[in-house]
């Protein structure tokens, strides 16, 4: 899909049609258009960019959720990445997500964070590719080792949130939650995330890129494993115990470990 045509508006003119749509989807709100552009203001924002293969009316945006969507947008004259609160989001602030995420953030996972308000998360613009459309490109000498070296980046990624207790809580669809970006990946959009539930993040990504994911069959053949009953058992001991052993099994099984070929 295509990204629409580039649209900009400041911020005197979001609490006009169509801006408004975006400033207070899905339901269109003056009193709160203006309060949010407050909010805006504090955190230096001050040009929205409606750019993107998603779309509200005939204004292009980066993604559309269950609880906000994405665009781009200027703060402080850097082209940055900012999440709107939905107003029908079941949830009163971003506040746990961006406590979430600035903490995944703190262990080297996740698009940095800015700044936040009730309503928003301004973050670090991450201009990705799909891990479909990554491997999909990979050819010629060397493509396995390239696969090889992103998984076990993304399996490191998710093995430290294990460690410290944070769950991604959807990472079972890696197709919206893991991109390739900077010649790495990166885990986003941690709006489900929590921490009192047992994390299983290596485990939830490694089922969808290798057994039941709609990358599955690419991804076993560029990494060369012809069989999963053996990964399960592996991921089925690490589910119970998630102890270091456990996760240097299935990394030596995929061949990921330091030494293997």
């Amino acid at each position: 899909m295509q990204a629409t045509q580039s649209e900009q508006a400041v911020l005197e003119q979001l609490t006009r049609t169509p801006y408004i749509q975006i400033l207070t989807y899905p339901k269109i709100s003056l009193r709160a258009a203006r309060a949010r552009v407050t909010q805006l203001r504090k955190l230096c924002v001050d040009t929205l960019v409606f750019q993107g293969t998603a779309r509200v009316g005939r204004l292009g945006i980066l993604g559309l959720g269950t609880v906000g969507l994405v665009v781009r947008c200027i703060a402080s004259g850097r082209v940055c990445a900012l999440k709107i609160r939905r107003t029908d989001a079941n949830r009163p602030s971003l506040d746990e997500e961006f406590r979430l995420t600035s903490f995944a953030n703190r262990l080297g996972v996740g698009a940095p964070m800015y700044g936040h308000t009730k309503d928003f998360i301004l973050m670090k613009l991450v201009d990705h590719v799909e891990l479909s459309e990554w491997l999909r490109s990979l050819e010629g000498e060397g493509t396995r080792r390239k696969a090889r070296d992103m998984i076990h980046e993304a399996l490191n990624q998710c093995r430290k949130l294990d460690i410290m207790g944070l769950d991604h809580g959807e990472l079972s669809n890696l197709r919206k939650h893991a991109v390739i970006a900077e010649a790495k990946p990166w885990l986003i959009d941690f709006e489900s995330a929590g921490t009192a539930r047992k994390p299983r993040n290596v485990t939830t990504a490694a089922q969808y890129l290798f057994v039941g994911g709609a990358v599955a069959p690419t991804m076993r053949r560029a990494m060369g494993l012809r069989e999963t009953q053996s990964l399960k058992e592996l991921l089925g001991r690490y589910k119970r115990d998630q102890s270091d052993y456990a996760y240097s099994k299935i990394l030596e099984h995929l061949k990921l470990a330091p030494g293997t070929k």
